[in-house]
């Protein structure tokens, strides 16, 4: 089971530097003194650009990147995570939740987490928010016949139920049948949804969180979870102003397919109203526009016509020439702040030529890292060693990224018997009676600057060692879904989205992960690294379970299952009307609320 929380949100211990500036709340933002260019936007709307569309706004059901700057702004968690240093802050919750071990009952051996909502905290349509809305936040995922919360229902699978306590109506307990290193970053971080809008007949209050877990009931044959789960996914309840309800800083006012989604300042923000203003809670722009614009040289154009305050992802070679314009540097800030995102070269260990891990460490040695982030990222990435992001505390930083070196490569293939016997410039060898020649096909999408950079690079360091390699571009979809997803395959460029949470490895690396839908696509583990993850997941002592971290990494390092090439850094331009904001290492790598329009008078 894929076991990684859904608050993906994301990023660790650097940011670039900004100057933030306190503003009332009530006001929407003040305005920071800077006189310098004539701009033509001169109002408080924040205009930010859209490299594709999302599929929806609501928060489980969406698996579009695109739609979480959106839709946090609508919704709000229990605690949201400060994008600058990661530690909670409170939201709808007052504070971090009372932690107690769990030591009869049930759920022995696991954990409850007792939280208390704010008191003045009402939903965008005024209504309160209730501890009946928490419950039926952590219930309606676990209606099986929303099978697109699936990710949902894996993020909180340790939960076994929520109750409110009979003495306070502000406070609830939620409690967990097993440790888990982020349970509390999993409970805190889910956003509310308002019961009276979802479910305004309190239909799902008949139901236990037990007995919506119980994979033995037919859910499908349930009238009432069948309609709630229709409703859930229909089309208003996750696109219409009038049913994505939230008690965030603003409200939906508009989408306009392929074009724009528009948001505006709930002028009725409750946060506003709280006599010790809260400093942590804050939303600076009056309004939020979010121009879809998909293609690169589009983008740049919106954003030399004024069209656009805020363009991340920029292509890197793109964004290194756009930095020296003379109009631009007078309008826009560039910033490049660092990523969680890993980027590999995945290996089928369970190839016949792959499975010697003394080959794929050769493999590593052929490779020029360095060419490649300078190739498809101008320079803009830092080198990895392994399955952790070095941002974050866990890293192992005593093991070194693998530098090319075909002398030792070569040795390498030869200590695995890997030799040119038939002088053809290709090692062979004899395996099962046949002779094979070590040769290799690597699938890439075409079109990428990262996938064909590394193809290049690949195939050209390693036919020096005497690798043969075949290039095979494959769009995405086809790749991960037919080749890599029947393990057909013997390399592919891959990648993979970081957080600034703990890392769990279960789902990339556990061997129960090594099916058809499984993300072990690699096809590595055993006993040792399986039970290394399984104590890693559960082990809630922070000196313990550095240690265990660094322990599989080292693992992971000797055996080379794969290659770890790069985590690339993010490119943004920001429009100087605004100060702040932008520079976070936590995707998408900015805040529309912490943005301040400047003083342009």
């Amino acid at each position: 089971m894929n076991r990684t929380p859904y608050q993906l949100a994301f990023g660790l211990l650097l940011f670039l530097s900004f100057v933030f500036y306190a503003c009332p709340p009530s006001s929407g933002g003040g305005a920071v003194d800077e006189p310098t260019v004539d701009f033509k936007n001169r109002d408080n709307t924040l205009r930010v650009r859209l490299a594709a569309e999302p599929d929806r706004l609501n928060p489980f059901l969406t698996t579009s990147a695109y739609a979480r700057s959106i839709y946090e702004q609508l919704f709000l968690p229990l605690l949201e995570t400060n994008k600058k240093d990661f530690s909670f802050r409170p939201a709808l919750a007052v504070g971090r939740p009372e932690i107690q071990d769990v030591t009869e009952g049930p759920f022995a051996g696991g954990v409850s987490y007792t939280y208390e909502l704010v008191e003045s905290a009402t939903f965008s349509d005024g209504h309160p928010v209730e501890v009946e809305d928490v419950i039926y936040t952590f219930k309606a995922p676990f209606n099986q016949n929303i099978a697109e919360a699936i990710h949902i229902r894996a993020s909180l699978d340790m939960v076994a139920d929520v109750y409110a306590d009979p003495a306070n109506d502000r406070r609830f307990t939620v409690v967990t049948d097993r440790k888990y290193i982020l349970t509390e970053d999993a409970i805190s971080t889910t956003f509310i949804f308002p019961e009276h809008v979802f479910d305004p007949e309190g239909q799902l209050r008949s139901y236990s969180l037990a007995n919506l877990k119980d994979e033995e009931v037919d859910q499908t044959e349930d009238a009432t979870l069948v309609a709630l789960a229709e409703q859930f996914l229909s089309a208003p309840f996750s696109r219409s102003p009038e049913k994505l309800i939230g008690a965030g800083p603003y409200v939906l006012r508009d989408w306009e397919d392929g074009q724009y989604i528009t948001m505006a300042r709930n002028p009725d923000w409750w946060v506003d109203k709280q006599p010790e203003n809260r400093p942590e809670l804050h939303a600076y722009p009056d309004s939020l526009v979010f121009r879809i614009i998909t293609d690169q040289v589009t983008a740049i154009g919106a954003m030399k016509s004024e069209l656009v305050d805020l363009i991340p992802t920029i292509d890197a070679t793109t964004f290194v020439e756009e930095r020296q314009n003379e109009y631009l540097q007078e309008r826009f800030t560039f910033e490049t702040p660092s990523t969680f995102n890993l980027f590999y070269l995945a290996l089928n260990n369970r190839d016949p030529l792959l499975e010697d891990k003394r080959v794929r460490r050769a493999l590593a040695h052929v490779l020029d890292v360095e060419s490649i982030i300078e190739l498809a990222y101008a320079g803009l990435g830092t080198r990895l060693n392994g399955p952790t992001s070095p941002r974050k505390p866990t890293y192992n930083s005593d093991l070194a990224p693998i530098e090319k070196d075909l002398e030792l490569a070569q040795e390498l293939l030869a200590a695995a018997g890997w030799e040119d016997t038939n002088g053809d410039g290709v090692r062979d060898q004899l395996i099962d009676g046949e002779r094979r020649e070590m040769e290799l096909e690597l699938l890439y999408p075409p079109g990428t600057q990262f996938g064909e950079a590394l193809a290049n690079v690949m195939k050209d360091g390693a036919e020096q060692a005497g690798v043969a390699v075949s290039l095979v571009p494959r769009g995405m979809r086809a790749m991960l879904g037919e080749d890599v997803a029947s393990r057909d395959y013997q390399m592919y460029a891959g990648a993979s989205g970081g957080y600034h949470q703990l890392d769990d490895y279960f789902s990339l690396w556990h061997t129960s992960s090594h099916t058809a839908r499984g993300q072990n696509r690699w096809q590595f583990g055993n006993a040792q690294t399986d039970a290394l993850i399984e104590e890693i997941n559960r082990t809630l002592d922070e000196e313990r379970r550095m240690a265990l971290y660094h322990q599989f990494q080292e693992i992971v390092y000797d055996e080379q299952p794969i290659i770890f090439l790069l985590s690339p850094q993010e490119r943004i331009a920001i429009s100087k009307r605004f100060t702040g904001g932008a520079g976070l290492e936590v995707t998408p790598n900015y805040d529309v609320r912490d943005f301040q329009v400047r003083n342009l008078e």
